[in-house]
């Protein structure tokens, strides 16, 4: 009994030690967004919100740099997942997860969708996977938000993901498909 209780002790630090290695510790909270259509299309956003010190805080242009890529939020790249087909932003869409990337920039954003799922940061971002590419204005907002921010906004369409920080937001329609039927 006393081998099995020392083989324990000996054993145990270490189990807990490569476990501690093995997650990295979240910088931020995690948020998520979820709608359902009128059509029973279910759609949720998860994503890491990182946030402002405070209001005169800048993360855009510096440590969210434009025109780089980035993980659309913090720590794991941020998922959407979706369960029919949808119209995302103009493009098809078919149902499954995929990570979302951003590429900021002062008028114009581009907002990546990609294949590959469960990717923490940029580190491991492919630009094989990418499904496709969307350009869209970035806007401003009237009241600055110090979290990162994911919305799924009813719309009689369908949806719209409108994601914003700082005073800077963007919003991406999400529709069925035009040959879908009613």
């Amino acid at each position: 009994m006393r081998k099995y209780i020392a083989l324990l002790l000996f054993i145990f630090p270490f189990s807990l030690q490569a476990q501690d290695i093995k997650h990295k510790p979240r910088k931020s909270e995690t948020g998520m967004a979820t709608h359902k259509m009128e059509d029973g299309t279910y759609v949720k956003v998860t994503y890491g919100r990182p946030k402002m010190k405070s209001d005169f805080d800048k993360k855009f242009g510096v440590s969210v740099p434009w025109r780089k890529i980035w993980r659309f939020g913090d720590d794991d790249a941020t998922e959407i997942t979706i369960t029919k087909d949808v119209m995302f932003g103009g493009e098809l869409l078919e149902e499954g997860t995929y990570s979302l990337y951003a590429i900021p920039d002062t008028a114009e954003w581009t907002l990546i969708v990609n294949k590959a799922q469960g990717a923490w940061g940029t580190y491991k971002y492919n630009k094989n996977e990418d499904v496709f590419r969307l350009k869209l204005p970035a806007l401003n907002s009237f009241r600055i938000f110090q979290k990162f921010s994911i919305f799924l906004q009813d719309d009689p369409e369908g949806c719209n993901l409108v994601a914003i920080w700082e005073r800077i937001s963007i919003v991406v329609p999400i529709r069925k498909p035009e040959d879908s039927e009613e």
